[in-house]
């Protein structure tokens, strides 16, 4: 069985592309943190920073300075240069390259010579196999180059360079200088300086340069048994959380199986008690009923007979009436001389469930209109209006109450004045100056009533938002953000950390780039559990880390095919299901939770469900998507399976058009981070303008998230600017 290429050619590909730019290199340079790349993008990145100040380096983050702001002054990655002639070598042996010979004009080649290191026709072959001081080259046919790999075609080292002042081969190092000259060099510019020449010297070199690298070596051993122990300690861990769980599952299914069973019990008990008290007055209502009735009709009776008959008539009929009527008036007098029912309506089954939160409800109550909505704290929140007022009843058995507001975003307070009703409840009415989370503290004789301080939210509708109202800076290239279940805010950087912001925005936690390798990360998404995915843009991969950091798993590599991602942006995860936007392969990929490749949905184009390079998504909670159709300018609202539903917005820069939108958030409205018009664009989810907000205070917009106080976060050049 043949073998397969020589490995090194599958890592040819990978070792001649920038890792900035991800294309050839042109004019490799080395950092002094030995990673290269391009001249040009050296350039570019250190653009980025003041003039005279250190720059990180995109893979290991070290800072360099440029000297003199020159990439010229770096170190040339001469051997850069040499694999790209070598790439270049093998695509023409295995016929990715059309192959001419090297020799003369217009042949076509069919072989190389490793000491010439040129390709060849069969013409220039014989010529060359026919000439003395060609006699001891070897000459390889395109067939042999293919079998052998690397090997047949690095045969030779290239001849050294010249010098760009002499035309000469420079074959001497001046150690004084650190460079390479020639001869001429040395009579001119180097003269009583350390040089020698570089065959000599060379072997030195490697020595010096095999005994420094020793030392990190023996250091290898060590570090793969530290990562081994770490493995093993989150393995077991790991072990003992699923036990633990297993085990917290068991108790309470058995906790909650005895509740259930108390639960029929007590509705049984409660429905044969209330059954049987039932059946008595029933019994009882029956024979009233009847009473009630007969005596209703003798009544009626004696009333017409004296209305209408004779007086002969009525004197005849007199004993047989007034006999009926007393012996009715004594059997109906004893059922009326004893009215009440014969079952007391003292019905009732205490049931014992929380003593807190008996104790909660034992002497208070509060009410928010509109209807409240009742946390397992006990604390109850009510949405309001930023012009709406809201009725608070509190019922209070020891006296009358105070009630002050206190808001958490400016931290002002409002006395507030609770008017008495009736049998000890009183009414609080006011109407919140400030949008945003409110606390109302309400208390009897300066002691606070169970559950206060009680949490009120203010929301405003987007179309009331106007200018922002506070910022987080600090942030490197912020790009897209999310929320956890805490409402802390997850910010993805670009050319940094993945960063975790508490509500006022301070930083509590990184996934550090320097430990992981980041190159450029993007989009961001968070599931039910708070576990965090987000996307590598120039690695084309997606990452999923638990919340305290940990790495759980990576999908993907460069490509197109099922799983394989090209320039992945936007993420977002609904249920069991993550959606990545991959955009320069224009589709929207659709994974487990697990990150494993379900389905592609979208191509390239510009109808109804295809895309042009999709930058966002977002899933409602109706599970509708949305995805970001960036150079088709719209939204497009398709179902979880990918059935096109409609189209929000059009290429423009009027009032609800887009022009190259970034972001997408979708709450009771879609949020569109338009960016070349530098706005927030709001629409219904049918696809109605609202309006849009944030032109003249936001620039570069990518992403947009909403939390669920109704602030809006938005990426602005580098800092999240809030609505």
């Amino acid at each position: 069985m043949a073998e397969g290429p020589d490995p090194v050619v599958a890592d040819l590909e990978q070792e001649v592309t920038c890792g900035i730019c991800h294309d050839r290199y042109q004019e490799p340079k080395l950092l002094p943190c030995c990673h290269y790349y391009c001249k040009q993008c050296i350039l570019t990145l250190s653009s980025r920073y003041p003039p005279n100040q250190p720059f990180p380096c995109p893979d290991c983050r070290e800072p360099t300075l440029l000297p003199d702001n020159n990439p010229d002054r770096l170190t040339t990655a001469f051997f850069i240069n040499r694999m790209k002639a070598l790439h270049s070598r093998m695509e023409k042996a295995h016929g990715k390259l059309e192959t001419t010979c090297e020799m003369c004009p217009g042949g076509k080649a069919t072989a190389f010579c490793r000491q010439c290191v040129q390709f060849m026709c069969e013409k220039c072959v014989e010529s060359h196999q026919r000439m003395k001081m060609f006699a001891t080259h070897i000459v390889s046919t395109l067939e042999e180059l293919k079998q052998g790999g690397v090997k047949e075609l690095t045969f030779e080292n290239p001849p050294p360079p010249k010098c760009e002042d002499h035309e000469e081969p420079k074959k001497i190092f001046c150690f004084d200088c650190n460079k390479l000259i020639c001869r001429d060099c040395i009579v001119i510019e180097h003269a009583g300086h350390n040089y020698e020449f570089v065959k000599k010297a060379a072997p030195t070199t490697r020595k010096k340069l095999t005994e420094h690298l020793s030392p990190l070596k023996n250091l290898l051993p060590d570090l793969s048994t530290a990562v081994n122990q770490v493995k093993g300690t989150k393995q077991n861990i790991q072990a003992q959380k699923e036990l633990i769980e297993r085990q917290v599952n068991t108790k309470f299914q058995e906790l909650h199986d005895i509740l259930d069973q108390c639960k029929i019990r007590v509705l049984r008990e409660s429905s044969a008690l209330a059954d049987s008290k039932m059946e008595k007055l029933t019994v009882q209502e029956k024979g009233l009923d009847l009473s009630l009735g007969t005596a209703q009709s003798l009544i009626d009776f004696v009333e017409r007979t004296l209305e209408n008959a004779s007086d002969e008539e009525l004197i005849t009929m007199q004993e047989q009436v007034v006999s009926r009527i007393d012996a009715e008036v004594v059997k109906r007098g004893k059922e009326a001389a004893n009215p009440d029912p014969v079952e007391k309506d003292d019905f009732g089954i205490e049931v014992f469930v929380c003593e807190d939160l008996k104790k909660l409800c034992e002497n208070n109550v509060i009410v928010c209109e509109g209807k409240p909505i009742v946390k397992g704290d006990g604390i109850k929140t009510a949405e309001v209006d930023k012009c709406a007022s809201l009725n608070v009843y509190i019922s209070s058995k020891q006296g009358k109450p105070q009630a002050v507001l206190k808001s958490l975003v400016d931290q002002s307070t409002q006395q507030l004045q609770a008017v008495p009703l009736m049998g000890g409840v009183y009414s609080v009415e006011y109407t919140p100056r400030v949008r945003g989370r409110h606390h109302l503290l309400i208390s009897v004789d300066d002691q606070p009533i169970p559950g206060s301080p009680f949490s009120v939210f203010v929301k405003i509708p987007p179309t009331k938002l106007d200018k922002p109202v506070k910022q987080i800076k600090g942030i490197n290239i912020p790009v897209y953000m999310a929320f956890n279940s805490s409402e802390e805010l997850i910010v993805t950087d670009f050319l940094g950390d993945v960063l975790v912001f508490d509500k006022k925005g301070e930083q509590i936690q990184s996934i550090s780039k320097s430990k992981h390798g980041f190159v450029g990360i993007s989009g961001v998404a968070v599931d039910k559990e708070d576990n965090i995915y987000f996307c590598d843009n120039n690695k084309h991969c997606v990452y999923k880390f638990n919340k305290r950091g940990d790495l759980l798993k990576r999908f993907g590599t460069e490509g197109n095919g099922p799983k394989e991602l090209y320039y992945p942006r936007g993420i977002a995860v609904a249920g069991d299901q993550v959606f990545v936007c991959d955009k320069n392969n224009r589709r929207v990929q659709v994974l487990t939770t697990e990150l494993e490749p379900v389905k592609q949905i979208g191509s390239y184009g510009t109808g109804n469900g295809h895309f042009n390079e999709p930058e966002d998504v977002a899933v409602d909670n109706e599970q509708m998507m949305y995805v970001i159709d960036c150079y088709n300018h719209r939204v497009q609202m398709l179902t979880m399976d990918g059935r096109f539903i409609r189209s929000i917005g059009k290429k423009g820069n009027g009032q609800g058009d887009l022009y190259g939108p970034r972001g997408v958030c979708v709450t009771g409205f879609v949020y569109v981070a338009d960016d070349a018009n530098k706005r927030v664009s709001v629409f219904t989810k049918d696809g109605q303008f609202v309006t849009s907000f944030g032109n003249g205070h936001i620039t570069d917009l990518y992403g947009v998230a909403v939390d669920s106080d109704g602030f809006v976060y938005v990426r602005s050049a580098g800092s999240v600017v809030i609505f």
